[in-house]
C-alpha cells in the first residue's frame, strides 16, 4: 500500500475545495492508500489561523473535521524524523523550519510527499519522494 504526507498548503487547498488539489481529493477518497500530515503542519496552520493569515478558517476545529472526513491520519514528529532532519543538508534558498522538519517526516516515514513547494526537489537525493501539485 502507499503511503502519502500532505503539506501544509495541500491541506489548506483541500478544505477551501481549490481545484488545485482535485486529483489529490480524488486519490484520498477512491485511492487504496495511506494519508498522513505531520503534526508540525498542523501546528503551522494553528499559528496562521490565529494570526489571521487564514481568513477563511472560522475555528481550528475545522482541520479536525477536514482530517476525518478525508481519513487522513496525523503523524507526530519523532525521534526517528529528527535524526533523519539532522542529516539533511542546509539550503540557503530555503530556510523555511517547518517544511525541513515536514520533509524530514515524510522521508521517516517512508511517505511520498505532496506540495506545490517548487524548493522541496532539492531534497530528493536524500530521500524525500516529492509529487508536485
Amino acid at each position: 500500500m502507499k503511503r502519502y504526507f500532505i503539506d501544509t498548503c495541500v491541506l489548506i487547498w483541500l478544505i477551501d475545495e481549490n481545484r488545485r488539489v482535485n486529483n489529490v481529493r480524488y486519490d484520498i477518497e477512491y485511492y487504496q492508500g495511506d494519508f498522513f500530515i505531520s503534526m508540525e503542519a498542523i501546528t503551522e496552520m494553528m499559528y496562521l489561523i490565529q494570526s489571521g493569515k487564514l481568513k477563511f478558517f472560522t475555528s481550528p476545529d475545522i482541520i479536525f473535521e477536514a482530517l476525518k472526513t478525508l481519513n487522513i491520519k496525523i503523524l507526530d514528529f519523532d525521534l526517528k524524523a529528527l535524526h533523519v532532519l539532522k542529516d539533511l543538508p542546509f539550503f540557503k534558498e530555503h530556510n523555511d523550519p517547518t517544511d525541513r522538519n515536514i520533509i524530514a517526516h515524510a522521508i521517516a516515514n517512508n511517505c511520498a510527499l505532496i506540495s506545490s513547494d517548487s524548493n522541496f526537489p532539492l531534497y530528493e537525493p536524500f530521500g524525500l519522494k516529492y509529487i508536485e501539485v
